[in-house]
């Protein structure tokens, strides 16, 4: 039990490097919500929304699976070598073309793109919005190899300072009165910011003269997770499509509004996995690999379903506290939407094996949760709204994540040990059920919410489902006296 502990410590011990900077770059985003909502009206909120999700399919075909390439390719490379610096090379001069020819396509068919949009868009605004997905392949790549190499404090400061000056940006452009336009420009020229600063590292990475014969199987990993990403598009972007269309924006921005706090629980996934991701092919190469890729992942398994259940707590009050009353229906959609989330991040980090050898299977399976998603968009969101939205991507997502976790065991088994999710399932699903049983004010059934967390938290620490803050302060300790006994006997 001791090594499991420790084993989790250090897990989250080098996850946390990651944490302040993925906080800070989402989390400031998150802080602009009651702000920005109180600058536009819903039907504003909205057609930024639907501006957001053209950017979204965009950013999915301009990565094109090139970074989970980067990945797999250079994680199981030998390291330090020249085949890794061929392969960087390679996956950053793919990334720049096809943001070269994304950037033509859009430009000639902008009026095109904006005529068929669900709301009423601008070509400028169009324009303004894909700006920064077309260089999100140049971004990704180098803040990838960052993650690679942990280089975290670099990796930290960068994502942390365009969050901060994207942020000033977009106040002072909506107190001069741009609308929608302030979010979009501060976008633009925050993305264009990092690029250019991430440009000397990435350099300094890439081989000086390389070979072309690794970009067809670069090109072929990828494209299957762009199809992928694609079907997962239909399941969590289309809703939002068809509720602009069959509802109204109106609708839309509240139902937007929610997603963006259900998202909460994937900020705080992401130190885990910007962790996790890139090591778990280095991993699997060492003695005893599977073992430990078994037990990670079912520690972030566990991770987020503890937290969404903190979430389910403490969120729908805390929205109703700080949002304009206009938006107040989404406290009470984030629920369900916090449940399709805590699936989704069991189902991406399940799913080892689908990714292994051949990223096809993971395919697939995106693209039949697809079809079921827009089968149960078309048939039910015109007549029960966001509740269907939402209660389609629960069931379609856990389909998911039954089928990747079938297709993953078949190709890669892993010894996964399933009590301690049942516990954290269980446990949670109880104290959400008694919180509205209890009828208290907003303020003290949101503090009833915090004394339930703390009681939860400390249930699950205490049947060793999650190591001690205490006991991994004090390994944490331990390790940094060895490691200053090592220096000092090498002296």
């Amino acid at each position: 039990m001791c090594n499991g502990v420790i084993m989790k410590a250090t897990v989250l011990n080098q996850a946390g490097y990651y944490a302040l900077g993925i906080i800070m770059m989402k989390g400031v985003s998150l802080l602009m919500i009651p702000y920005v909502t109180r600058q536009l009206s819903p039907t504003e909120y909205g057609t930024l929304e639907i501006l957001l999700i053209f950017a979204d399919v965009t950013t999915i075909i301009i990565g094109f699976g090139l970074v989970e390439a980067l990945n797999r390719f250079v994680g199981l490379a030998n390291k330090d070598s020249a085949e890794t610096e061929s392969l960087i090379s390679n996956c950053f001069a793919l990334a720049l073309l096809v943001a070269l020819l994304a950037m033509v396509t859009i430009a000639l068919s902008a009026q095109s793109i904006v005529n068929v949009l669900p709301a009423s868009i601008s070509k400028s605004q169009l324009l303004l919005i894909t700006f920064p997905a077309l260089l999100e392949g140049l971004i990704a790549i180098p803040l990838t190899l960052m993650r690679m190499q942990s280089l975290a404090k670099r990796f930290c400061f960068l994502n942390v300072a365009k969050a901060l000056f994207q942020a000033v940006m977009v106040i002072v452009l909506l107190q001069l009165g741009y609308g929608i336009d302030a979010i979009l420009i501060a976008g633009a020229i925050a993305s264009l910011l990092l690029v250019i600063c991430l440009m000397p590292y990435q350099w300094q990475q890439m081989a000086q003269h390389w070979c072309w014969q690794k970009s067809l199987d670069i090109l072929r990993y990828g494209a299957p997770i762009v199809a992928g990403r694609l079907g997962l598009f239909a399941m969590t972007g289309l809703d939002r499509w068809l509720l602009a269309d069959k509802v109204g924006i109106e609708s839309l921005a509240v139902y937007a509004i929610a997603v963006k706090f259900a998202l909460i629980l994937g900020l705080l996934m992401q130190p885990f996995g910007l962790w996790w991701f890139p090591y778990r092919f280095i991993l699997l190469k060492q003695p005893a690999g599977k073992q430990q890729c078994a037990e990670y992942a079912m520690l972030g398994t566990n991770l987020g379903l503890l937290l969404g259940f903190l979430m389910m707590l403490t969120v729908p009050q805390f929205m109703q506290l700080i949002l304009p009353v206009a938006y107040h229906d989404a406290a009470l959609i984030v629920v369900a939407l916090l449940a399709v989330n805590m699936v989704k991040n069991a189902g991406d980090l399940l799913n080892l094996g689908c990714f292994v050898h051949s990223s096809i299977s993971q395919m697939w399976v995106q693209w039949l949760c697809a079809v079921l998603a827009v089968i149960g968009y078309v048939l039910l969101i015109e007549d029960y709204g966001i509740w269907a939205a939402a209660g389609v991507l629960f069931i379609v997502y856990c389909v998911r994540l039954l089928l990747f976790y079938y297709y993953s065991q078949k190709v890669l088994p892993l010894p996964y040990e399933h009590r301690n999710w049942l516990l954290v399932l269980l446990l949670g699903c109880c104290f959400v059920c008694l919180l509205p049983f209890v009828q208290l004010s907003l303020l003290w059934q949101f503090a009833l919410g915090l004394f339930l967390s703390a009681v939860y938290m400390l249930i699950l620490i205490v049947l060793e489902v999650f190591p001690s803050p205490v006991r991994w302060l004090k390994n944490r300790a331990q390790q940094k006296i060895k490691k200053d006994h090592s220096k000092a006997v090498t002296l």
